[in-house]
């Protein structure tokens, strides 16, 4: 957890400091997208295959996110949130944060075999339905193209064609070291992008956006896992899975389609904030 908050600190530090930008983030962003992420996906998709495990994390995924989306929609017609602000708060209330910011707290209290049950959880779960309903809610139509050429999604497909050959070591090698680097460069990428400003003007949508993301989605997979009689460590890594705050892609399809952006990022970067105190208050539970 102190390794997490200070990678995280050191890039939001360096670039207060001026020694770096917050556009150089995309830079980090771009490896994490195209080169570690991909290896992450192959690795787990080989490893696991399409078992029974990989369909329970795809259901839980998928139940826990459908079910914050409906309640993010009923509420926000209760308050009488505009259309841009209603489309906003369902995104940031339904979508986390699953990979760059699940992906090293899995991996930091659940390791290797933990991390794979994540990935899945993030590539057929979230990244899958923010590719779907994500964009569907957002400008009105499914973004096939950006789901089937997006590298993560196309290395896991990979690793599931190739289950039943045996890897070179050289190549187990080669991943293993590429691996390796996800949780320290995403990290720092979310320390250089951290963005703070909005939170004071939108704090009470944030914080309700927020609640359901980190708190009722929790409490929706624990519900489903437990009618599914679902055990460890999918049980513990889908529940981490399913707290994290709300997903960056949640702020670029604001700012893409003109919906309040401002509110977006707000909650993505008061959700990181917050992560600091709900996961061990989380994992402590577990």
């Amino acid at each position: 957890m102190l390794k997490v908050f200070l990678i995280i600190a050191l890039g939001y530090f360096l670039r207060k400091s001026r020694v770096f930008k917050r556009e150089d983030a995309k830079v980090f962003i771009d490896y994490v997208v195209y080169v570690a992420l991909p290896a992450v996906s192959f690795k787990s998709a080989h490893s696991l295959g399409l078992g029974k495990n990989t369909v329970t994390v795809v259901i839980l995924s998928w139940t826990g996110i459908s079910v914050c989306i409906l309640i993010s929609y009923i509420l926000g017609r209760i308050i009488k949130l505009r259309s841009g602000d209603l489309k906003t708060f369902v995104l940031v209330s339904s979508f986390g944060n699953t990979a760059f910011l699940g992906y090293p707290y899995t991996l930091s209290f659940f390791g290797e075999e933990g991390l794979k049950y994540a990935v899945i959880y993030d590539s057929l779960g979230s990244f899958l339905l923010i590719s779907t309903v994500g964009f569907l809610i957002s400008k009105g139509n499914v973004a096939f193209k950006e789901l089937f050429t997006f590298p993560p999604f196309l290395g896991l497909m990979l690793g599931f064609t190739l289950k039943g050959y045996t890897l070179e070591p050289f190549i187990v090698e080669f991943l293993n070291t590429i691996a390796s680097s996800l949780s320290p460069v995403v990290l720092f990428a979310l320390g250089l992008s951290l963005s703070l400003s909005g939170i004071r003007r939108y704090l009470k949508l944030s914080l309700a956006a927020l609640f359901i993301k980190m708190i009722l989605s929790v409490l929706i997979t624990y519900s489903i896992s437990k009618l599914l009689s679902v055990e460890s460590p999918i049980l513990e890594v889908s529940l981490l899975e399913a707290g994290m705050p709300s997903m960056m892609m949640a702020g670029i399809l604001a700012l893409k389609y003109g919906l309040n952006y401002e509110l977006a990022f707000a909650s993505i970067g008061f959700g990181i904030l917050l992560s600091f105190f709900t996961v061990p208050v989380l994992l402590h539970l577990l």
